[in-house]
């Protein structure tokens, strides 16, 4: 079994909107497929089509296509001492009215295809799913910050801004798992919420509760079925998310890309 590192997942900003359901059900180790059967059932999330979310074994499921289960048993494959499904599963506790409605959106788009092959908009429900971050903001300013890649004043002149005026919370459960141990080159891709000044002073589970219906709502409107409508953030640059955030840090430009700089792999430039 999997060690549970229990002072990062609680501790680690990367970990921030799981934060209610660990501490809920303050696990002390890797969970078993007996955990996830066994978990309280008013923390359990309901699916649009009104099927209650299990996490399963993916043994016990047939051939039938992932998403499409989920929708019509509400039955979430979850694979043991797997930690990309855990944080998953653990998303679905989290978020659950934005993961039922990206579910949805992956249950329309197929019922739309005669050839069940994906499209952009499925594209872009998993890209969001797996690599996702939400980034809350009460100043419009850091919000052009972000879409003209300006890293220098979204990270560095706006750096005290963090926490008073925007802040970020991983949605993605790929991403998260990579925040099990970071690297250089990380980018998730971006769902801004526009939030009121002192917002940043709600308490984590309303904060959370309200990203979750404001996403859901987007989702459901059709705002993110295009992948290019997802900006991306080398999320390292985020203050306390990297241990080394100095000026020599933030001028690597093949990290922190300017806009439309040609992408050199690490390997070439060497």
């Amino acid at each position: 079994m999997l060690s549970w590192p229990t002072d990062l997942l609680h501790h680690s900003p990367w970990f921030t909107p799981l934060l209610p359901a660990l501490r809920t059900l303050g696990w002390r180790q890797f969970p078993t497929a007996a955990t996830w059967a066994s978990l309280p059932a008013d923390l359990l999330p309901i699916t649009q089509s009104g099927q209650t979310v299990r996490f399963v074994s993916p043994s016990q499921l047939d051939e039938q296509g992932y998403e499409l289960r989920i929708a019509q048993s509400g039955e979430v494959a979850t694979r043991p001492d797997n930690w990309h499904d855990c944080f998953n599963a653990l998303c679905w506790l989290g978020w659950p009215k934005s993961k039922a409605a990206l579910n949805g959106q992956h249950l329309h788009e197929l019922s739309q295809s005669s050839t069940g092959q994906r499209n952009r908009a499925r594209d872009a429900a998993t890209l969001f799913d797996e690599s996702g971050l939400v980034l809350a903001c009460a100043a419009p300013d850091l919000v052009q910050a972000l879409h003209n890649h300006d890293w220098k004043t979204l990270f560095q002149v706006r750096r005290a801004d963090w926490s008073r005026q925007l802040a970020a919370y991983c949605f993605g459960h790929a991403l998260q798992e990579k925040g099990l141990a970071p690297f250089i080159g990380i980018v998730a891709k971006v769902v801004v919420v526009e939030v009121p000044t002192g917002w940043f002073d709600l308490p984590l589970v309303q904060q959370i509760a309200e990203l979750d219906s404001e996403l859901a709502q987007r989702i459901g409107a059709g705002q993110l079925r295009e992948p290019r409508a997802l900006p991306p953030l080398p999320v390292l640059g985020i203050p306390g998310w990297w241990p080394v955030q100095n000026v020599a840090f933030y001028a690597d430009t093949q990290h922190f890309r300017p806009k439309n700089l040609p992408k050199v792999s690490r390997a070439k430039a060497r």
